[in-house]
């Protein structure tokens, strides 16, 4: 009943991925015809390393909390649980992540700990890369996105290990779990944070690809894209009334790349960004289905009691 319920929900889940591509395909249509196919594989490719580089800055933390899977079986935990996205509700990745990892020796609370930590060095390197690019190349982004900054130096307080370590025992006594709380290592975080920085700097990569294309032109450099990708990510997923930052991502895009693109042009990069994003999802969920299927069978699955 378990495998079925687990399968059922990466059905559904992978069912609303494809709707979601459906939803958008006329409008992602018409602003493809500004961009090459060699642009959109390229732009395709970036991303979907991207998504693979995420898993391993995830795995850096998990291994910490416990994780022993080989970096494979790791990479098919986290590309099957990133379809849990298009589920209404953003905590189900990380359920689907805490679940699937139960089968190689992570208790839930401990592998749930780790992914929401995991989560957060992905905020706060966002913060890091979009302050940073857009304080280089969009004079106003600072004034205009003020509070991001607060919020990033409050989550970097929070990544510090003697800070992580009370906040984990204190959730741990709340939740009257009696396994030993988590400590996640200095190591594992810094490691975890350079996977992340790389991860942004592909996406980087990613919209530049885009944007070059769409307005072409000398200040459409790689700097102000890839800060202007991060920090309008961070914004949607801040505002948390949005789903999947849906509308506060884009205005936020508009706004970055008023020096460099039109309304129409910044809006026609983030529909085609987050298309090429979902197709890197798809792509990360099938080969996440495809390591599934190369395990040997003589490999079992190893189930911690919660």
């Amino acid at each position: 009943m378990k495998k079925w319920l687990r399968w059922g929900f990466l059905a559904l889940a992978a069912a609303l991925l494809a709707w979601a591509v459906a939803k958008e395909w006329d409008d992602v249509t018409a602003a493809l015809a500004a961009l090459s196919w060699g642009t959109i594989l390229a732009a395709g490719l970036a991303a979907t390393i991207a998504l693979g580089v995420n898993a391993l800055s995830w795995r850096e933390v998990m291994v910490s909390v416990g994780l022993t899977a080989s970096v494979p079986s790791a990479l098919r935990v986290f590309l099957l649980s990133q379809v849990g996205k298009y589920v209404p509700g953003s905590v189900w990745p990380v359920l689907a992540q805490a679940e699937f990892a139960r089968d190689h020796g992570v208790s839930r609370a401990r592998a749930m700990t780790g992914s929401i930590v995991a989560m957060i060095v992905g905020v706060v390197t966002a913060a890091l890369v979009g302050l940073t690019g857009a304080a280089l190349t969009v004079p106003d982004a600072v004034a205009t996105y003020w509070w991001v900054l607060p919020v990033a130096l409050g989550l970097v307080a929070l990544l510090t290990p003697p800070v992580l370590s009370r906040v984990v025992a204190l959730a741990f006594r709340v939740t009257k779990r009696t396994e030993d709380p988590v400590h996640i290592s200095g190591r594992a975080l810094a490691a975890s944070a350079g996977w992340s920085v790389l991860m942004w700097l592909l996406l980087g990569l990613q919209a530049w690809l885009l944007l070059r294309e769409i307005a072409p032109g000398e200040k459409s450099t790689y700097i102000l894209a890839t800060g202007a990708f991060a920090l309008a990510w961070l914004v949607g997923f801040l505002v948390v009334i949005a789903p999947a930052g849906a509308g506060v991502r884009e205005a936020a895009l508009v706004v970055l790349l008023a020096s460099v693109a039109t309304q129409a042009q910044a809006l026609s990069l983030a529909l085609v960004s987050r298309f090429v994003m979902t197709a890197a999802d798809a792509i990360g969920f099938a080969a996440g289905v495809a390591i599934g299927r190369g395990r040997p069978a003589s490999e079992p699955d190893r189930t911690a009691a919660s």
